[in-house]
């Protein structure tokens, strides 16, 4: 049990780490891409976010690449299993042959909608829809409800996370956030300069500090920068 809340304190980590970094909501919903996708090493995730004018969850992000439907592809709420899942924010698992489900909508031009476990987690915050994500494997796959109990968690996480960043950016705090990046900014290039590393592996590297010390990832780069001089 306590390594399980450590690795939730470590996503939640990752998560925050994320958008204090980023003011492109897109990058931030990218990267939390990648942290489920490091959780799970599935072979899709599809992320879905709630437009509440219309009514409709519209796909933002994706592991597998795909710019054209990004924006483009969108469900009404029990449209789907997505759509399903967003309107009763309750999580679906098929472990296989997941396309046979009744709910199942097939958009024909990806290779996922063959995929054989779906497994459908709402994105919530105190109540609100705020998205759906979708992970998907090409073989049967069945969760161990550990792993759901942990999934579910990163998701509402994820909801708080998504809600503070649209915040952050019709608030002050968008000029913290500002300050954060230049200081990251320079960080990075203080250690590009110094250590040889890639842009990536700095912030990467920053990410671990940051983690491993329990502190902000601009203390961090602060630090970096001050230690510099």
């Amino acid at each position: 049990m306590a390594d399980s809340k450590n690795r939730e304190l470590e996503i939640l980590s990752a998560i925050v780490d994320s958008i204090a970094y980023n003011l492109d909501l897109d990058a931030v919903l990218g990267q939390i891409v990648e942290i489920v996708h490091k959780e799970t090493l599935a072979d899709s995730i599809f992320l879905y976010v709630y437009d509440e004018p219309s009514a409709q969850v519209v796909l933002r992000a994706s592991k597998n690449p795909h710019p054209t439907l990004l924006g483009k592809v969108s469900l009404n709420l029990g449209e789907g299993i997505t759509g399903w899942v967003a309107e009763h924010k309750k999580i679906v698992e098929i472990t296989e042959n997941a396309s046979d489900d009744k709910r199942f909508k097939f958009f024909h031009d990806i290779p996922e909608d063959r995929y054989e476990a779906f497994l459908s987690l709402p994105i919530t915050f105190q109540g609100k829809l705020i998205g759906v994500v979708n992970i998907q494997y090409k073989k049967p796959k069945k969760h161990t409800p550990e792993q759901i109990r942990l999934l579910s968690t990163v998701a509402k996480q994820v909801g708080g996370a998504l809600e503070n960043a649209r915040l952050v950016l019709e608030s002050a705090a968008l000029k913290d956030a500002l300050e954060t990046r230049r200081l990251v900014d320079q960080a990075k290039g203080i250690l590009i300069k110094k250590e040889g590393m890639s842009e990536p592996e700095a912030y990467s590297h920053l990410q671990k500090l940051s983690m491993k010390h329990r502190k902000p990832i601009r203390e961090i780069a602060e630090a970096v920068v001050i230690s510099s001089k």
